[in-house]
């Protein structure tokens, strides 16, 4: 399971993702839309790094 950061940024990725993917390059502009997209996988990839939960070591 993710904490309240992991399960913020990704919902934050998933948004940039599918804001990429149906602004810039339905509209014609795939370079600007595939970096939005890579951002959003990157975003999504640091939720699952930075939002794991820790156990505490005893």
């Amino acid at each position: 399971m993710l904490n309240i950061v992991g399960k913020f940024l990704l919902v934050v990725g998933l948004i940039i993702i599918i804001f990429g993917y149906f602004g810039p390059v339905k509209s014609g502009d795939p370079i600007i839309g595939t970096l939005f997209i890579i951002i959003g996988l990157v975003i999504i990839a640091s939720a699952f790094i930075i939002g794991k939960n820790r156990t505490p070591r005893v």
